[in-house]
């Protein structure tokens, strides 16, 4: 008989389980079923990214461990971040730090005994921590914690001080409303319309609201649209604005330039307008998403540059700027290798060489959540956790809508797993081009260093980054941004 391995280890572990799970049984045995599944692939899906392990996911429980107080509560957070739209899957989560003894593939031990007891003590929807847990998390700004006192905890013998944690409402209106950078003025009278229809139990409402006032009382940026057919065949929906030295927006994914949040009609921050003011803006949707055809398989960094080079082409551009961010950034680097006598400035934000962006970029564990439950809301909550997880209510469901319309989910897959495989770094360091190079200083999906290394691998490459900006404001929404690449592009525009 093999011996079975045993190692002592500090861990944060983390307990959940599904609020009502034995009612909905007794009352919708089927409903319970798919409440289940959805709780343990969302719970293994989101403990991987944020470096954890699933222990144990049994009925409506779950056991997960981390190596990292922080990193367990991060999970926590966009666990019930990823649920808020889907009513029948709440959850009560219960983290704990604490010495605990490995056998093998089980976890033992007083500190998973305390996890354990900690759970029930938190409301639906709501988050418990012990002492330890709340040492470490105390002075990150957008958490709150309110102390609920010594806990007398079954089979403890000694009282435990536990805590409820959840995100500041001070941080939240910090963002939204004193620096202006998760929308314009015109859509944040919306949310706040929205916001006020929530707290009376009309989140629909105010989601409709979002969607439709736009609609009826803005004046959006003309666009013209027309298509470009690639060399392997591809019809690729492209847009133009403003007039003036050409920018070349990449992105590559999860767009719509009728109805995107991109779009002139939910150009949130004004970034449309901010860029045509003194440019020709082209933007496009990529292969597989928008308007673009969507019967594709092939997203692969050639797919990519195809794309690109339709477009451009059919516009006649034979001198313009790149501006790639998020996943369009290694397409922009390997297009300029390519075509280095097209571009006279790249700038880069939020982006990488390729491959993982990151040790705990959580993008890549995505792709197979969205090929099998994209139609669900909390799939797409998931992505919307992710990239903007201080976004309110109302905002969120707007994201989600445009998610859904933007692609199906077997494209969003495709294009995360044909992303998994770009690596970019030769082609990085035979650039000759201005270039500015941008990174949000707490950006979950990129992280500083991964936008560092590109910057370094690309000649005379300028870094900056962007404090307290998340992925959404590093990639194009901050106003600090939009100034910055405004500056750099009019010191370097070419021939028209």
């Amino acid at each position: 008989m093999s011996q079975v391995h045993e190692e002592r280890q500090l861990l944060a572990i983390m307990f959940t389980d599904v609020v009502g799970f034995t009612a909905l049984t007794e009352r919708d045995e089927a409903a319970a079923v798919r409440v289940r599944e959805q709780h343990r692939e969302l719970v293994r899906t989101l403990v991987h990214q944020f470096d954890g392990e699933v222990v144990d996911a049994t009925g409506d429980e779950s056991l997960s461990i981390f190596p990292s107080a922080l990193r367990a509560v991060d999970c926590a957070f966009a666990l019930q971040g990823a649920l808020r739209s889907h009513a029948d899957v709440r959850l009560r989560i219960g983290v704990h730090l604490g010495d605990v003894l490995r056998r093998g593939a089980e976890v033992i031990g007083e500190g998973v005994n305390v996890a354990s007891r900690i759970r029930p003590l938190a409301e639906p929807r709501g988050i418990c921590v012990s002492e330890p847990i709340y040492q470490m998390v105390r002075n990150r700004p957008h958490i709150h914690a309110h102390a609920l006192g010594p806990q007398a905890l079954k089979n403890v013998a000694l009282p435990v001080a536990v805590y409820t944690l959840s995100i500041s409402e001070g941080a939240k209106a910090s963002r939204a409303l004193g620096r202006g950078r998760r929308i314009g003025w015109a859509m944040l009278v919306v949310l706040l319309l929205g916001a006020g229809l929530v707290f009376a139990n009309r989140v629909v409402i105010g989601t409709w609201l979002a969607l439709n006032l736009p609609r009826l009382l803005s004046h959006p940026l003309e666009q013209r649209l027309a298509f470009a057919t690639t060399s392997d065949g591809v019809h690729v929906a492209y847009a133009t604005t403003g007039q003036g030295p050409p920018i070349v927006f990449v992105l590559g994914w999860l767009t719509h330039l009728q109805e995107g949040l991109g779009s002139p009609l939910y150009d949130r921050a004004g970034v449309l307008r901010w860029y045509s003011r003194d440019h020709l803006v082209v933007r496009y949707d990529g292969r597989g998403f928008g308007l673009s055809d969507r019967n594709v398989t092939d997203f692969s960094l050639d797919a990519r540059i195809r794309d690109v080079e339709a477009v451009v082409g059919a516009l006649g551009l034979t001198h313009f700027a790149l501006y790639g961010y998020s996943g369009g950034g290694p397409t922009v680097v390997a297009y300029t290798n390519r075509h280095p006598e097209q571009v006279t400035s790249l700038v880069l934000a939020a982006t990488y060489l390729g491959r993982s962006p990151g040790h705990d970029n959580p993008f890549f564990g995505l792709g197979g959540l969205a090929r099998t439950d994209w139609e669900l809301s909390a799939a797409r909550a998931a992505f919307v956790e992710l990239f903007a997880p201080d976004a309110g209510e109302v905002e969120r469901r707007v994201m989600m809508h445009f998610l859904r319309i933007a692609g199906e989910g077997s494209a969003v897959a495709g294009f995360i797993e044909s992303t998994a495989e770009i690596d970019v770094s030769q082609q990085a360091r035979r650039i000759r081009v201005p270039t500015l190079v941008v990174s949000g200083s707490i950006d979950r999906i990129v992280p500083v260093d991964s936008s560092r290394a590109l910057a370094a691998a690309i000649p005379g490459a300028r870094f900056e980054i962007l404090e307290d900006a998340d992925h959404l404001q590093a990639s194009v929404l901050d106003p600090r941004l939009m100034r910055m690449v405004s500056t750099f592009l009019a010191e370097r525009d070419g021939p028209r």
